[in-house]
């Protein structure tokens, strides 16, 4: 009966208030709280429970989850697959009736990256040896160019109030697994330089060519930003200049190098990159924090913390391509390392080993 009557509540709270690519949604959230020193755990969790309401809205597969101990309902959670994501939310009222929280919410729903950000997390980054390639029939100084824009890239990547740049290595991004790493000859010369928990990868890429016909050919530069973080995910912009060549002249290559308009031509070639950095990493800090959890000494913790922007307030959705979403709270919070504990006390800790967790920020 309390499922049912919280799947009612559930799909009549989540309806929207217009229909968008983007939706506005009210949602409502409930929780118990057991004891006085539960207060701040219990908001939380209301604030959770409107949050998946509100995800809900895109629609989802809804099941019931009741654990019972003793002949009394200890926990009745919604076990949900959410099609729709929360891409922003603000609470507009939060209230106790007697052991009850209420929490209520305003949310905008939907399934891409939105416009505004209310809350920007950290990236801690390490640069990785630049990816560049120059097509023999280039002009003999866009080789150095090339490379005066990666340095511009990181530079960029430095500056950015988001960011924390943790090193800079020479060399390429390792594809390899741990074990292949430990017969790798370079990894057991020089070290690995693997990401550490929490880090985010940079690679700029940089990519020069000569096409088209006629006697002022067009020289194209394409200019790649790639961001990959600790779980794997790549986030890839990219953006394609070109610029005509002058002349062709008996001299070759040689009579282009010295051509005085150069200079020119490499400003065409960069104009406007720093914004698109800067484009590429405010949507990148404007994503939630993610992480893989492991199970160490029977508690679950994920290696992320107050560096990457979490807070006490921060709840973890599990991100699972196939399984259902749960709940975690935040129940110790360090620089680089975050304990967890379920929302549902019915499960253990070893369901979570291993799986990817989104933390949201609840707003308390």
């Amino acid at each position: 009966m309390r499922s049912a009557a919280l799947a009612l509540a559930l799909m009549l709270a989540a309806l929207p208030l217009r229909a968008a690519a983007e939706q506005v949604v009210r949602a409502t959230g409930f929780a118990i709280q057991s004891g006085a020193e539960d207060a701040a755990s219990a908001k939380r969790r209301a604030v959770a429970d409107a949050l998946l309401q509100a995800a809900l809205s895109g629609g989802a597969s809804v099941t019931g989850h009741t654990v019972m101990d003793k002949s009394v309902i200890t926990s009745d959670l919604l076990i949900v697959r959410p099609v729709g994501r929360v891409l922003r939310h603000q609470i507009v009222e939060l209230s106790q009736n007697g052991a009850t929280w209420n929490a209520t919410i305003e949310a905008v729903v939907g399934t891409g990256v939105s416009g505004e950000c209310t809350r920007r997390r950290d990236l801690s980054l390490i640069v990785y040896a630049p990816v560049i390639s120059v097509a023999p029939q280039a002009p003999a100084w866009t080789e150095p160019l090339a490379m005066d824009v990666a340095k511009q890239m990181v530079r960029r990547l430095e500056a950015h109030p988001s960011t924390d740049l943790v090193r800079v290595t020479d060399r390429p991004f390792p594809r390899l697994s741990k074990k292949r790493e430990a017969t790798d000859y370079v990894t057991l010369t020089r070290g690995s330089v693997r990401l550490g928990e929490g880090e985010h990868a940079f690679i700029p890429v940089v990519e020069v060519d000569v096409g088209g016909t006629g006697p002022r050919p067009d020289l194209r530069m394409r200019i790649e930003m790639v961001l990959i973080s600790g779980t794997g995910e790549e986030s890839r912009q990219a953006t394609e200049r070109r610029v005509a060549l002058p002349g062709v002249s008996p001299l070759g290559r040689l009579a282009i190098a010295l051509e005085p308009d150069r200079r020119q031509l490499a400003a065409k070639l960069t104009e406007g990159l720093e914004r698109e950095m800067d484009t590429l990493l405010d949507i990148e800090t404007c994503k939630p924090v993610t992480a893989r959890l492991d199970v160490a000494g029977g508690k679950i913790v994920a290696p992320v913390g107050k560096r990457q922007g979490l807070t006490r307030g921060s709840i973890a959705f599990t991100a699972d391509a196939d399984a259902s979403t749960e709940m975690l709270e935040v129940v110790e919070l360090g620089n680089d390392r975050v304990v967890l504990r379920p929302l549902d006390p019915g499960r253990g800790a070893k369901a979570f080993a291993g799986r990817p967790v989104r933390f949201v920020e609840a707003g308390l």
